[in-house]
C-alpha cells in the first residue's frame, strides 16, 4: 500500500538545470522527512540520471554533483530512507504537482 504524506510545490527563479532542480528536490524533501522525524520513507524520481547518480560512487564536478553528494550523505546514515525511480508515465501525482508550480509566480 502506498501513501502520499507529503508534497511539496516549488518554483526557482534561477537558471539551474532541470538535473540540478530536480536534485535540489529531492535534498529538500529528504531535510523535511529529517526534520518530521520520519523513518521509513520512499523518495520518488522520474529521472533516472539522479537515480543512477545517487548509486554510483563517482563525485562529478558540477553543481549537479555537488547537490547528489549532499543527497547521498543525508541519505548515507538512514537505511529506512529509499529513493526510488518511477517512470514519468506511472507518476502522474508528481507530474500534476509539477505543473501546479508553474502557476505560482
Amino acid at each position: 500500500m502506498s501513501v502520499l504524506l507529503l508534497g511539496k510545490s516549488d518554483f526557482y527563479y534561477s537558471s539551474a538545470t532541470i538535473l540540478e532542480v530536480g536534485s535540489l528536490g529531492l535534498l529538500d524533501a529528504i531535510k523535511v522527512a529529517i526534520s518530521h522525524g520520519m523513518c521509513d520513507v520512499v523518495f520518488e524520481t522520474d529521472s533516472k540520471i539522479l537515480f543512477d547518480a545517487l548509486s554510483i560512487t563517482t563525485t562529478l564536478i558540477n553543481e549537479f554533483g555537488d547537490l547528489v553528494t549532499q543527497c547521498r550523505s543525508l541519505l548515507l546514515n538512514r537505511p529506512n530512507f529509499v529513493v526510488s525511480y518511477v517512470r514519468k508515465q506511472a507518476n502522474r501525482v508528481a507530474h500534476s504537482i509539477a505543473r501546479t508550480s508553474l502557476s505560482h509566480p
